[in-house]
């Protein structure tokens, strides 16, 4: 039975054999639907039980270590909180949307970039003609890029996406966000996503691109907000997995995260549960 863990849109015409054999699709999405209500509602929760903590321990002990919010470690917290790690999935039972709020939570406590690359047209136009799937040749132009600055061992995670929340189509581009403590990690992001997929050695027109565009690249610092709506904590990790789960026959496969970034957010979560370190 294929996964309900990965941000993924199943297709009937992906698997064959029997009918009798092949996975129930719909059961399949609306458990990855399911499932990505549920952890949205967790990290909501775990947000709001590190805010609550946060309040009780600023006045008696002055500043806050941003980690000790995480987790009951003292008596103050403990009747007006929610949510105890035993209460929390076990890191083989986390699903990727969590995985990238629990991510995304590091890059809020010790510095990180949210960002946005449009990938060239004209490197889209050859991928399409050449039968190239969009979303390996991104995870393989943008980590030789990334090893060409020193940047190896990012931690960072993508949704690829080319079409607009409303579901119109448009230029194949991606949302993602990365940590980095100190802000040259973030030029050197920036002048290697250039050099993979964003801008063309002989400039905007030989790209395809219209004078009159905007910037290739959006990079700003990660910052959260709650504005009441359906979504809560986590702003843009919703936003970026806003179409993941929406099928697409050229992009069979939407979303990636390094190795560096799921290890830094295993670590996360065992520190919210509470976990004796390996």
């Amino acid at each position: 039975m294929p996964s309900t863990k990965k941000l993924v849109h199943y297709r009937a015409a992906q698997f064959s054999g029997p009918r009798r054999l092949r996975p129930p699709v719909r059961s399949l999405n609306r458990s990855i639907e399911a499932r990505v209500e549920y952890e949205q509602s967790l990290i909501d929760q775990l947000v709001k039980d590190a805010d609550t903590r946060r309040a009780l321990l600023a006045s008696p002990f002055g500043p806050v270590d941003p980690l000790s919010v995480w987790h009951d470690f003292d008596h103050l917290s403990h009747d007006y909180t929610e949510l105890t790690p035993e209460r929390l999935p076990r890191w083989k039972d986390v699903g990727e949307f969590l995985k990238f709020h629990a991510l995304f939570q590091v890059a809020l406590i010790f510095g990180g970039y949210s960002f946005t690359v449009r990938v060239r047209p004209d490197l889209e136009a050859r991928w399409i003609r050449d039968g190239k799937d969009p979303m390996d040749r991104i995870r393989r132009e943008t980590r030789k890029a990334l090893e060409a600055q020193g940047l190896k061992d990012l931690a960072y995670c993508l949704v690829v996406e080319n079409r607009t929340r409303r579901g119109s189509r448009t230029k194949l581009h991606f949302h993602g966000f990365l940590l980095a403590e100190h802000p040259i990690v973030a030029t050197k992001f920036k002048v290697a996503m250039e050099r993979a997929v964003a801008k063309h050695p002989l400039g905007r027109a030989a790209a395809g691109v219209s004078p009159k565009a905007g910037p290739e690249i959006d990079l700003v610092p990660c910052y959260d907000v709650d504005d009441g709506s359906k979504r809560g904590r986590g702003r843009w990790v919703s936003y970026i997995a806003k179409n993941a789960l929406k099928g697409d026959k050229q992009l069979k496969r939407k979303t990636f995260m390094s190795l560096e970034g799921i290890q830094t957010a295993r670590e996360f979560w065992a520190l919210l549960r509470e976990e004796p370190p390996e």
